[in-house]
């Protein structure tokens, strides 16, 4: 079982683990997870996120090499910029999702702890004669989420970071007591976000200034429960629920990683005739589901017994205080409001169609 480096630190707090993701223990929560969930709503909250993928990609071709491979445009970010981009099979379907950061130098990319060995041993698989060489930096480095309203405000404060208006997937890199660190602005909760990375050894350090600077922000520590319940509201995709090698981007309608001007790349062919000659069989959507218990993910959606779609999140929204889902329906049915119906192991209850996302913060 792998742990972060914080794993001795997140003990000594009163942690409580789960080992859901891929081999790693960490943290479902530390207090009540509706407590943590608000405390991103209503001003800021630390998470643990060291176990997710962090590849690195340098050498003379490393942008020209990644532009022809992954789903988004590379070639055209300069140095600080990013985006969201997917890796796919040649029939279109999602191997793996990223987060792409252009540093001085290098090309970093996030993802999924699930993903994390698919994504290299994929971006491995095509290296030829290119100048490139991509590592894993995941083990060498750590990572921690400061998400909510007072993030921006607890960043500027702890490090002198001014991001409030730092575009998402953009990043700031900065030495401070001579560590270096990676700011990026992350949307994971509906909330102002940013992700920090720094090397495995300044992760405690790090941890334990945010937390002592967020004091006077009111900064809560925040577990994966309380994280999944934030992005469910906000109607993000997660790969391994709504993501995975049998869904096409366009039927999680992940716009924000495709570029459809940048020319070929794996899968390109398939995404582009569903964009411009066809449509999608099945969209992603959110569900508002009348009884008090939320259904369970794979859960069948109906309409009479004909089937129609499945559950891929639920859980008991704490912002709404109701349950809410995810899922994919059959587009005949994915209009806000749509009536279906859902195959419990307890029965059938009723659903309503909602658009994504379920929480947006007003402007």
């Amino acid at each position: 079982m792998k742990k972060t480096s914080l794993y001795e630190i997140h003990h000594a707090h009163g942690a409580t683990f789960t080992d859901k993701y891929e081999g790693w223990q960490l943290v479902g929560h530390f207090t009540e997870s509706y407590q943590e969930h608000q405390a991103v709503r209503d001003s800021v909250g630390v998470i643990d996120l060291s176990h997710r993928g962090r590849l690195r990609l340098t050498g003379s071709d490393r942008a020209a090499y990644l532009h022809r491979i992954i789903s988004n445009d590379v070639e055209g970010l300069a140095v600080g910029e990013g985006n969201y981009a997917t890796i796919l099979t040649n029939r279109g379907k999602i191997i793996a999702d990223m987060k792409v950061c252009v540093f001085e130098g290098a090309i970093g990319l996030e993802t999924n702890a699930e993903t994390t060995s698919i994504l290299y041993q994929e971006l491995d698989k095509y290296l030829i004669a290119d100048d490139v060489d991509i590592e894993d930096f995941t083990e060498r480095t750590g990572a921690l989420g400061v998400h909510g309203p007072k993030s921006a405000e607890l960043l500027k404060h702890a490090y002198g970071f001014d991001v409030r208006d730092l575009p998402e997937y953009h990043s700031v890199v900065d030495e401070i007591d001579g560590r270096r660190i990676v700011c990026v602005r992350a949307n994971e909760t509906g909330e102002l976000g940013y992700n920090l990375c720094t090397a495995s050894e300044s992760i405690e350090w790090l941890w334990d200034t945010i937390l002592t600077k967020g004091r006077a922000f009111s900064a809560e520590l925040v577990g994966l429960t309380a994280l999944n319940s934030l992005r469910v509201e906000a109607g993000i995709p997660r790969y391994g629920a709504e993501l995975g090698d049998s869904i096409f981007p366009g039927e999680a309608e992940l716009e924000n990683a495709i570029s459809y001007e940048k020319g070929c790349y794996i899968g390109q062919e398939i995404v582009a005739r569903m964009k411009y000659r066809g449509h999608p069989n099945r969209l992603l959507r959110g569900f508002e589901i009348a009884e008090d218990i939320p259904p369970q993910n794979g859960d069948r959606l109906l309409d009479g017994d004909k089937e129609i779609g499945w559950i891929t999140s639920a859980l008991v929204s704490p912002t709404f205080d109701m349950p809410i889902a995810m899922g994919y329906v059959r587009t005949a049915f994915t209009d806000e409001d749509n009536e279906v119906e859902v195959e419990t192991e307890t029965g059938r209850v009723k659903a309503k169609v909602q658009l994504l996302p379920f929480y947006l913060r007003d402007a």
